[in-house]
């Protein structure tokens, strides 16, 4: 079972036209609702991939409870904290002649303390046993940049594994309680050790500073150019098959899902990359903010390439 917290999850409402002109009307081509969030996107891979998966957060009045719905209908077993103000909505628009997208992105609600306290006390008490819990993404506003320190520090007491995706203070703050996991992006990477790193074995060096401090697996992942994977022990490069990219949004988030569903299966490092490789493109290959579709994540899966890097 992989346990995931989104604190700040969205309601994406998706919108597909043609190209975008000022000071005229734009028809709408299509448009969908997606339920979204780093931790909420690892749950419906992970629930795709065939795992288990309970997804938990914060969801607000009827946007919530729309969110809620759609997991729901994919699967997802949900175990959230309701709270009074309404869930954030998510704008995003895809041209089809330009094939860009923008995104409008709001804050969220305010959390009181009331609420942050009783998702705490839920995630900090968990009746099952996971094998993972993933904390992942942006904070709402009402919480401070400590949350995951202290929900890693809390979880770890227990003996529970926690892998951690997140960016700036959230990420260093988090590593001082050493998450066992970690899956930066080369930028979020290189803002976290406040230098330009190429190649890997730059990566593979300043990570490995993190990994002497307790931290266990390290997963940088660079788009197109693949991951680079690493614990104290061995190190791989693992490259995708080229692929028409279709929208990157949600890839990061399925390659970290793929690989902690390998590390509950028992994989090495290195298998566990491969799916991880496999579902990240994957994801790249569907349009708009959809995610894995297993047959694609099959296909590639037999093609993605791994290179083992001397430490």
């Amino acid at each position: 079972m992989i346990y995931t917290v989104t604190l700040n999850p969205s309601l994406d409402r998706v919108i597909w036209v043609d190209e975008i002109k000022t000071d005229d009307s734009i028809r709408i081509q299509t448009e969908r609702d997606y339920a979204g969030g780093k931790g909420i996107d690892a749950s419906r891979v992970v629930k795709t991939l065939g795992g288990d998966t309970i997804a938990t957060g914060f969801l607000g009045s009827f946007t919530g409870l729309h969110l809620e719905g759609l997991l729901i209908n994919e699967g997802v077993t949900c175990d959230f904290v309701k709270i009074a103000q309404e869930t954030r909505s998510n704008v995003i628009i895809f041209t089809n002649k330009s094939k860009d997208h923008i995104a409008f992105n709001s804050k969220g609600p305010d959390i009181t303390p009331y609420d942050l306290a009783t998702l705490f006390n839920k995630i900090t008490n968990l009746n099952s046993s996971p094998s993972f819990v993933l904390l992942g993404g942006s904070l709402p506003l009402g919480v401070t940049e400590s949350i995951y320190g202290q929900l890693i520090y809390a979880l770890k007491s227990k003996g529970i594994k926690v892998a951690l995706d997140a960016d700036n203070e959230p990420l260093k703050i988090g590593l001082k309680e050493k998450p066992n996991l970690i899956k930066p992006n080369s930028h979020e990477f290189q803002r976290l050790i406040e230098k330009k790193v190429e190649t890997d074995q730059e990566i593979i060096r300043e990570g490995q500073k993190f990994i002497q401090q307790g931290i266990e697996i390290i997963i940088v992942s660079m788009g197109s150019r693949g991951l680079v994977v690493f614990d104290k022990d061995l190190a791989f490069h693992i490259t995708p098959p080229k692929i028409e990219v279709k929208s990157t949004i949600g890839s990061g988030d399925s390659t970290l899902a793929a690989f902690l569903l390998g590390l509950e299966q028992g994989k090495k490092i290195d298998e566990c990359g491969i799916m991880g490789a496999a579902a990240g493109a994957a994801t790249a290959m569907s349009p708009g903010v959809e995610l894995v579709r297993l047959n694609d994540y099959e296909k590639l899966f037999k093609d993605v390439k791994c290179e083992q890097i001397l430490i």
